[in-house]
C-alpha cells in the first residue's frame, strides 16, 4: 500500500517531532515506501493535503494534534470530494488528541498499534459552511472529524492559543474561568433536522465525537459512526451557572444541569446577532452563520 505520513513537528511544543523520531524506525518497517512530509507552518497541512489528493496514496497518516487530520481532509477534499479516498489514521502528539480519546487510544505506540494491525472503522465527517469574516466576507466550506465550537468555546480556544498553549491541557482549563468572567450577551437562532430553537445568553458545540480540549467529555452522547451530529447547548446560562456546568465537563455529568440540553441531527444551522466566533477541530476558522450536514461513514479512519 502506498502510505504518506504527514508530521506536524510543532505540535504539542515540539512532541511532534520528538514522537516522530522515536517511531520512525518502526514506521518504516511497518510501512514499506513510506513517504514522508513535514508541515512547516500552519496550513501547510492543506497544501499537503490538497497534492496528496490525486496521488493515489492508499493509506493517510498524520502525527500531531486534532488539527494535522483537520487541515488534511480539508486539502483531500478543496478541489471536490476524491474519487478516491485514503485511509486515515493519527498518532497523537498534539495538546488535546482529543478525537483518538474516542476509540480509547491516547498514547502514539498505541495509535501505531492500531494502525499497523490494520484496524479501520468507517466515521461520519461534518461538511460545513461559515462567514470569514465578522461582518461580511466570503462563504467559506470545511470538514470536520471532531467538534465545532460556537461562541464561548471558541472564545476560550482562541485565550488558549494566545496565552495560555504554554500550560497544555491546564492552560484550557484555566482559559474557561478566565473567559467565563466576561459572561455571555448573544441570540441564538438553531435549526436542527428541521426543528427550531431561539435562545439567549448561550453558547453550543456541534460534535462529532465525544471528547474536546483533551479529557473533556463535552459530548457524552456522541458516536463518530451514527450519522448524526451531538449539539450541546447552553441555554441562557449565566456566570455562576456556567461555573457549574464546566465543572462536571470532564465526567460528563454537565448534561444533568437543567440548562444544558443535548441534540442529534444530520443537518444542522445556526444563526446569531451579533455574529459568533467558530472553531473546529481546535483551529479558529471564522463566524456565524454556520452551516453544516453529516456525511455519514465517509472516512475510513485507523482506529
Amino acid at each position: 500500500m502506498k502510505t504518506l505520513l504527514v508530521v506536524n513537528p510543532a505540535a504539542g511544543h515540539g512532541r511532534g517531532k520528538k514522537v516522530f523520531e522515536r517511531l520512525e524506525p518502526r514506521l518504516r518497517a511497518a510501512f514499506p515506501g513510506l513517504e514522508v512530509r513535514f508541515s512547516e507552518y500552519a496550513g501547510h497541512a492543506i497544501e499537503i493535503g490538497r497534492e496528496a489528493a490525486g496521488a493515489g496514496y492508499d493509506r493517510l497518516i498524520c502525527l500531531g494534534g486534532d488539527g494535522t487530520p483537520y487541515e488534511i481532509i480539508n486539502g483531500l477534499y478543496s478541489g471536490g470530494r476524491p474519487s478516491r479516498l485514503p485511509e486515515i489514521g493519527q498518532i497523537p502528539a498534539g495538546t488535546g488528541n482529543s478525537f483518538l480519546r474516542d476509540f480509547d487510544i491516547t498514547t502514539p505506540e498505541g495509535a501505531l498499534d492500531t494502525i499497523d494491525a490494520g484496524r479501520r472503522r468507517q466515521v461520519d465527517l461534518v461538511e460545513f459552511s461559515y462567514r470569514e469574516n465578522r461582518a461580511d466576507g466570503p462563504i467559506m466550506l470545511r470538514r470536520s472529524l471532531n467538534i465545532i465550537g460556537v461562541g464561548l468555546i471558541a472564545d476560550i480556544l482562541q485565550l488558549t492559543n494566545e496565552r495560555l498553549k504554554f500550560l497544555g491541557a491546564a492552560g484550557y482549563s484555566l482559559a474557561v474561568l478566565v473567559r467565563l468572567i466576561r459572561g455571555m450577551s448573544n441570540r441564538i437562532t438553531i435549526e436542527a433536522d428541521g426543528r427550531k430553537l431561539e435562545v439567549a445568553n448561550s453558547a453550543l458545540v456541534v460534535s462529532n465525537s465525544k471528547f474536546t480540549g483533551g479529557k473533556m467529555k463535552i459530548a457524552p452522547p456522541a458516536d463518530t459512526s451514527d450519522g448524526r451530529a451531538d449539539i450541546i447547548l447552553f441555554n441562557g446560562v449565566n456566570r455562576r451557572e456556567i461555573v457549574a456546568i464546566f465543572a462536571g465537563v470532564f465526567s460528563g455529568k454537565h448534561l444533568a444541569h437543567p440548562k444544558v440540553e443535548a441534540i442529534q441531527a444530520a443537518s444542522i444551522s445556526v444563526e446569531s446577532d451579533p455574529p459568533l466566533r467558530l472553531m473546529a477541530d481546535g483551529e479558529l476558522i471564522g463566524w456565524t452563520p454556520l452551516r453544516l450536514k453529516v456525511l455519514s461513514s465517509e472516512i475510513a479512519f485507523l482506529a
